[in-house]
């Protein structure tokens, strides 16, 4: 058991180190630099007027390192103390949210790299924490065989690595919706007062990450009918499960409470109103106006406006580039070659058989009241991902295998459970999944520290990935230090530059000229060009278009000096 604690010990400590490492040089990326900003502004201000689509929890735990450093606060920043409706125009909320966090990280005196580093600290802890429990839920369950080869999966998770090290919601609801799945089986199990509280809390800590953690209530809502059909007590169950939703509301409205401190009522009644003037469905919108502006009330308000920007944005998409297209329409196959492109192919290998067997299992066995009581947790984990993977495949917001991040430890565990029965007192096969997991984490490593930008073999590696998908899968605007320091090094004096923005590039590029230019006219000299941009400019910004349509079609015969982190193709065109 010791050795077992050490090792897992272990593979969390080098999960960690990767992670840190990693993302050192990482400038700001484009959710990042909101992020970030909107985080510190809400510990020390009390004022949730900034990027209100994304719960604040994960900004809070990222602005809190920022307070042991001197940061000198915009208050006069367009993004901070302009309305968002005006008589002459209407101000996009993204626009303010972006206009305050560049005032903030560059315009302001302040260190943006080091605000970066120390604001990524707790993210890289919850996915530390989210290892521990996926560790921690596959020993109990299963044993230690299942626990290490789950935690082995998921400390070289390139997805995990990826986004761990980002001040960003997507590692942070993937802990919650495992983190609260393992207290739900607990509640179950034990429905004492004692686990009704812990669950509840949890729970409505989890709703304060994402708000894709709403699926939450339905899914663990037919978990527990199954569990009363099954085992019966239903007073005990429902009741208990109506309780725990209580309690998770009261923790959303004390954490949402304290972030509308200082955010006048009568301002947070008319921003509501105008984010949601857009909003399909006027009854809901008119409802979320009426609960903001109400005292009481308005802290469950400024969460429900939240969630229902994030309804909105789900159903009109975002323009990027997939398989020889951009456009804003979602493709209903997005999410699943995502998944076998950017995880590794032994993974990939694992999981498909590890099905095979769990069906083999199936067909073999009698199918009773039984064999879902002694399988009750394999089935809770399945209805999440199918849950999850529906939900995610039906949405029109197709920018990265992110989205789909939260089924991956289950992925994990389930695959661990069926492999580690298989390899059970086999040498020949415990070798076999020895090579495969060896394979899979020499893989990721390789690609240190461009995580982000990892794809499998069957898409030609990390450098052949652009080809598929861009955006958060490879380009989020991540790389403009590693471009200043190649400039520097190369002693480029100047340089056309078109970038999928992260940071402003003047920020760290001092020293050469960057110059503008017409991205659809050949051009001389040195070039860097994102991926995403790349990829994705459409001639005219004509949008869709087909990928011979893209505006750097007369940019395809030649081929790049170098590619910063994958991410930016650097050319020299005489």
């Amino acid at each position: 058991m010791k050795k077992i604690n050490i090792l897992a010990g272990a593979l969390l400590i080098l999960f960690g180190a990767l992670a840190v490492t990693s993302m050192w040089n990482d400038n700001a990326n484009y959710d990042e630099r909101i992020h970030l900003p909107a985080g510190y502004s809400y510990v020390t201000q009390q004022d949730m007027r900034l990027n209100p689509e994304h719960p604040p929890l994960v900004k809070d735990l990222s602005g809190l390192p920022l307070l042991f450093m001197k940061i000198n606060f915009p208050y006069q920043s367009w993004g901070w103390d302009t309305a968002l409706t005006t008589d002459s125009a209407r101000t996009p909320v993204w626009q303010t949210d972006v206009g305050f966090g560049n005032d903030l990280l560059y315009y302001s005196g302040n260190d943006a790299q080091n605000m970066m580093r120390y604001g990524r600290i707790p993210i890289i802890l919850i996915g530390i924490l989210l290892g521990f429990y996926v560790f921690k839920f596959a020993r109990e369950q299963w044993g230690d065989l299942t626990s290490i080869i789950a935690l082995v999966l998921y400390s070289f998770s390139p997805t995990f690595l990826a986004h761990t090290r980002l001040v960003t919601t997507d590692v942070a609801a993937a802990a919650a919706f495992f983190i609260s799945f393992y207290y739900l089986y607990k509640w179950l199990k034990t429905p004492t007062q004692r686990n009704i509280l812990i669950f509840g809390i949890v729970l409505g800590i989890s709703f304060l990450t994402k708000f894709s953690t709403f699926l939450l209530i339905p899914i663990f809502g037919f978990i527990i009918l199954i569990w009363v059909l099954l085992n019966g007590q239903w007073k005990k169950y429902i009741g208990g499960f109506i309780l725990i939703l209580i309690i998770a509301l009261l923790v959303i409205g004390a954490v949402y409470a304290y972030h509308i401190w200082n955010y006048p009522l009568e301002k947070q009644a008319t921003d509501t109103a105008f984010i949601l003037s857009t909003f399909g469905f006027k009854p809901l919108a008119d409802l979320s106006v009426w609960i903001s502006s109400q005292p009481i009330l308005r802290a469950w308000g400024e969460y429900f406006l939240g969630f229902l920007m994030v309804l909105q944005r789900s159903g009109g998409g975002n323009t990027t580039y997939y398989l020889g297209n951009v456009s804003a329409d979602g493709s209903r196959s997005y999410f699943l070659v995502m998944y076998l492109l950017k995880e590794p192919l032994a993974y990939i290998l694992l999981t498909f058989f590890a099905l095979f067997l769990a069906l083999k299992k199936i067909v073999s066995k009698k199918i009773s009241v039984e064999f879902f009581k002694d399988n009750f947790t394999e089935f809770g984990m399945l209805l999440v991902i199918v849950v999850y993977w529906l939900f995610s495949v039906t949405s029109n917001l197709n920018i990265g295998v992110r989205h789909i991040l939260p089924t991956i430890p289950f992925i994990y565990i389930l695959t661990a459970g069926q492999i580690s029965n298989w390899i059970k007192d086999s040498i020949k096969k415990s070798i076999l999944v020895l090579i495969l997991l060896v394979w899979a984490s020499v893989s990721v490593i390789s690609v240190w520290p461009s995580f982000l930008a990892y794809y499998n073999e069957i898409a030609g590696g990390a450098d052949g990935g652009y080809r598929f998908a861009v955006d958060s899968n490879l380009d989020w605007g991540q790389d403009i230090l590693r471009l200043s320091q190649f400039i520097e090094k190369n002693n480029i004096k100047e340089i056309k530059l078109d970038y999928f923005s992260g940071a402003p590039a003047e920020y760290y590029i001092k020293t050469a000229e960057i110059i503008s230019f017409n991205r659809e006219i050949s051009q001389k000299g040195w070039l860097a060009v994102s991926a995403s941009v790349l990829q994705g400019a459409c001639k005219g910004d004509k949008v869709p278009c087909s990928y011979n349509e893209r505006s750097y079609t007369w940019l395809d015969q030649y081929k790049p000096v170098t590619k910063i982190g994958y991410s930016i193709f650097v050319y020299k065109i005489d």
